[in-house]
This record gives structure tokens, C-alpha cells and sequence, in this order.
């Protein structure tokens, strides 16, 4: 009975497949965004949480109940208690509540920079939101953790605005609009071409099953080319260094006996020219200086944003340049590889009719 209740709960805490657990995911995600709202009110505009003074304590006591009940009830249904407290998402856990604790038996200190910190800290449980069980998977699970990263920066940097000490960095904002500019133009540049790269093999598998098709009327063949069909597609969803030798292999013998039969025509003529694409493209990467400065530049530009930009406009500027630089280089670099049918891929070519020809034809 016992460890049937704590296989669901656990479950229920880390896999949130439910709609209960997801709610309950959901929120925590409130209450996180609640403290990060919370922390940059305190830090910018005192007066006004002054004369709300109560209805924040509130908040923040309802935020620890639920931090601390998710805390405990976690310790209670883990097998592995000092593994789970001990490891990162546990550490993240306990420094959740800690302020919490600090605000009720020391009010005054509550207010206190180094205790608005460790209340960012909170944002790394968004964290736990993300991968395929999570509330976010695909793009937006795999842009999560620099938005959270971005957050939790940015509101300890509003806190530390508050110190003298802090420089401050004024009129950047024609740099960071001209490097923006080109940014957005190096990003655009490469999204073209990975498009156009992406449709250029979806019209070449095309092109190949309407051959195959042509190749099924030889009724010598017609066993060969179900076969050949059927382990190209296997080698383009999973593709080795030798698969890809055993396929090109493969086409040459097809090739031969094409030949050998006498079968031609537009179609067949630029077979092993097409088939030769696809392959090269299911190994090939974009070159690494490339890749490395494209990376540089966008992590370079966003981390100046979030450090750079002042106040509650930085805030939300850090925010929404996060989602959308770094949401856009996240996507383009996953539609450079439209071959990836890996279980993080988002973007991928679309081979459907070369997986219906298999189906109609494979016994």
C-alpha cells in the first residue's frame, strides 16, 4: 500500500503526465514569478511595498507553506533522503524555504539584501519544468533554463543595484543596437539557408520514391528495391559512419543492376546523384569556427543586456531578448540538422512519403 502511494507521488512530483500534477506544476511556476516579482518591486520601488507591507507578507507566507510542504513531502517519498537533499535540485529545494524561515522568526532581516537573494534562488526550480515529463518540453523546454538563468541574473543584479559600489553603465544603447542589428542579420542569413537546405532534401526524397517507383515496374528488381528502399530509411533515422557505407554500397549494386536491365529515363538518370545528397547530408555539420563565434556572439550579446541594461526595463528587455535571440540560434542550430529524428529534435524533414512507399510495399 505504502509503496504504491509513494510510486505515485513521486510521480506525481516528477512527472507531472496528470493534469493534477501539471497544475500543481503550474502552480509553482506562479509562486516562483511571485518572489521574482516580489524581489524587483523591493528593489525599485520600496515605498510601494511599504504601504502593502501586509499583503506581501501574505504572499510570502504562502509561498514558504508551499515550498515547505512540497519540501517535506518530497523527503517522506524519496527512498534516497540524503542523495535527493544533497543533490542540486535538493540544495535548490531547501534554499527555496530558507527565507521563508529567516522572514518569520527575524521580520526585520527579512527585507535584507543577502535574504532577497537567496529568494532568486527560487527560480531555479523552473528548471524542473522542463524535458518531455516536464510542463515544457520540446522548444520551450530546451529554452527554459536560459530564461530562468536570465531571471534569476537579472534580479540579482537589480539588487546589487542598490549598492554604490555597482557601476553604472550608461549610453550603450547605440552599440548594443548596431551589434543587435548584426546579430539578427548573421541569424537571418543562416535560418535562410538551413530552409532552404531543409526543402532541398524534402523535394530530393521526392525525387528518389518516384524513381523507386519507376524501378518496382522491372519485376527482376522489384525484391532489391524494397529492400534498398526500406534500409535507407532505417540509415536516415539512424545513421552511422557505417550504415552510411553500406548504403552508398548498397546504390552502386542497385545502380549496376538498374544498368543491367536496361531501365532509364529522368527519373532513374540522377538516382545515385540525389540518394548521394541525402546521405552526405545525414553526416555533414556546419563548420566549427563558424558555429563557435555564432554561439559567442549570441551569448555575448544577451549576458551585456542582462548586465548592462538598467532597472525594470532591463528586466523585461533581458527577458524577451533572451526568448527571442537565443530562442532563434536554439532553432536554427536544430533545423541545421532536419536528418535529426533524436527525441530533442524539433525541426525535422518531413519523409513521409518515403515511410508510405515502405509501408505499402515492405511484406
Amino acid at each position: 500500500m505504502w509503496a504504491e502511494f509513494r510510486e505515485k507521488g513521486v510521480e506525481f512530483l516528477d512527472h507531472p503526465t496528470t493534469r493534477a500534477g501539471q497544475a500543481y506544476g503550474v502552480f509553482s511556476l506562479v509562486l516562483i514569478f511571485t518572489t521574482v516579482f516580489q524581489v524587483v518591486l523591493v528593489a525599485k520601488n520600496p515605498e510601494f511595498v511599504g504601504n502593502y507591507q501586509t499583503l506581501f507578507m501574505v504572499l510570502e507566507n504562502i509561498i514558504l507553506l508551499f515550498f515547505a510542504a512540497d519540501l517535506l513531502l518530497r523527503i517522506t517519498l524519496y527512498k534516497k533522503k540524503f542523495k535527493y537533499l544533497f543533490s542540486f535540485y535538493g540544495l535548490v529545494d531547501v534554499i527555496t524555504v530558507v527565507p521563508g524561515v529567516i522572514g518569520l522568526f527575524f521580520p526585520l532581516a527579512s527585507s535584507t539584501s543577502w535574504v532577497r537573494i537567496l529568494r532568486i534562488f527560487r527560480v531555479a526550480r523552473i528548471l524542473r519544468t522542463m524535458g518531455g515529463d516536464g510542463i515544457f518540453g520540446g522548444f520551450n523546454g530546451q529554452l527554459m533554463p536560459y530564461i530562468a538563468g536570465a531571471i534569476g541574473f537579472k534580479s540579482l543584479v537589480l539588487v546589487l543595484e542598490e549598492y554604490q559600489w555597482w557601476p553604472k553603465i550608461e549610453n550603450l544603447g547605440v552599440i548594443l543596437g548596431v551589434v543587435g542589428f548584426a546579430l539578427a542579420v548573421l541569424l537571418g542569413t543562416k535560418l535562410r539557408l538551413v530552409n532552404s537546405r531543409m526543402y532541398s532534401i524534402e523535394d530530393t526524397v521526392c525525387r528518389i520514391v518516384g524513381a523507386l517507383r519507376l524501378m518496382r515496374n522491372i519485376e527482376n528488381i522489384r525484391t532489391t528495391v524494397d529492400k534498398w528502399a526500406e534500409s535507407f530509411e532505417d540509415t536516415i533515422h539512424n545513421p552511422t559512419k557505417t550504415d552510411v557505407s553500406n548504403m552508398r554500397v548498397a546504390t552502386d549494386d542497385l545502380a549496376f543492376k538498374l544498368e543491367t536491365e536496361s531501365v532509364g529515363g529522368p527519373n532513374i538518370a540522377g538516382f545515385s546523384r540525389d540518394v548521394s545528397y541525402v546521405l552526405h547530408r545525414v553526416t555533414a555539420e556546419t563548420p566549427k569556427a563558424y558555429e563557435r563565434f555564432l554561439w559567442y556572439v549570441t551569448a555575448a550579446y544577451t549576458a551585456a543586456v542582462v548586465f548592462v541594461v538598467p532597472g525594470i526595463t532591463g528586466f523585461l528587455t533581458a527577458i524577451l531578448v533572451t526568448y527571442v535571440i537565443l530562442g532563434m540560434y536554439l532553432l536554427i542550430e536544430d533545423m541545421d540538422h532536419p536528418l535529426d529524428y533524436g527525441e530533442n529534435s524539433m525541426v525535422r524533414a518531413d519523409l513521409n512519403p518515403l515511410t508510405v512507399f515502405n509501408d505499402k510495399h515492405t511484406c
